[in-house]
């Protein structure tokens, strides 16, 4: 009776660390789909924001206004010539006419930037991309609207509250660790998922800049920034980027986004 008593109690041992061990598996697969789920909606989120964040086709008309921690400024006009995946910035000063074009093709991936001072045609790539663009608080890439789903890898880290709007908030790693930022941190609103904040972290993930979203418009039932607003935290210094015209429905000549003809 002791040993049939035994081979019971072994088989009851065996069947009960299987059923353990298909627990534990299944939790493992379950936390794994989650894990892919939770990535599959942070860029879901962020296919969104970049449809949001895409310039209008047509002429944007605006002005970049940089402000010092004293309270002076400098007022710069600025021009877009939108078509799709390109698109041409033509920054100038009242007295002086145009300071620089510059030129982003293949939807913001490719840029150049021409100088009219140093009459010279630049191809701005790697860490040149963060160069600031005429003194102010905005880097050329900043403008460039390229893809974050395909230059950034992100997870969602909860949920804040910014302006009265509940938001996602996300953590993007850049693909590309040459650059000057060494994550971002992103406010997106839930109900609309407008990008609301961007946190801009250098290489020690100290936060150095921030852009605000503070103006909103719609064209063809499609919302898209207006106002840009970057806060250098370290300089005490805001530019603000304002679209005020735009002119819809225009054909933008093909000519204007060779980069060989930006010094004509």
């Amino acid at each position: 009776m002791y040993r049939v008593h035994s081979m019971k109690q072994i088989k009851y041992l065996v069947v009960s660390i299987i059923c353990y061990g298909v627990v534990v598996s299944s939790n493992a697969i379950l936390y794994a789909q989650a894990e892919r789920e939770i990535e599959l909606t942070a860029q879901e989120i962020l296919a969104r924001v970049d449809r949001i964040m895409q310039y209008p086709d047509g002429i944007l008309k605006g002005y970049i206004m940089h402000i010092t921690p004293d309270g002076s400024s400098q007022k710069l006009q600025i021009t877009g010539y939108i078509d799709t995946n390109h698109f041409l910035f033509d920054v100038s000063k009242p007295a002086r006419g145009t300071m620089q074009k510059i030129l982003y093709r293949i939807g913001g991936e490719d840029l150049w930037v021409y100088d009219m001072a140093a009459k010279a045609l630049y191809h701005k790539m790697g860490v040149d991309k963060f160069d600031d663009i005429l003194a102010t608080n905005f880097f050329y890439t900043d403008l460039s609207n390229a893809d974050l789903q395909s230059n950034y890898v992100a997870t969602i880290d909860g949920s804040v509250i910014i302006k009265n709007n509940e938001c996602f908030k996300l953590t993007l790693v850049p693909i590309d660790k040459t650059g000057i930022y060494g994550k971002l941190t992103l406010y997106v609103a839930k109900k609309t998922y407008i990008p609301l904040r961007i946190d801009y972290h250098d290489q020690d993930k100290v936060i150095f800049k921030t852009l605000s979203i503070t103006k909103i418009a719609e064209k063809d039932g499609r919302s898209f920034p207006v106002r840009y607003d970057m806060l250098d935290i370290k300089k005490g210094t805001m530019t603000i980027l304002e679209f005020n015209s735009i002119e819809d429905g225009v054909r933008v000549d093909a000519e204007l986004f060779r980069p060989e003809k930006l010094g004509d």
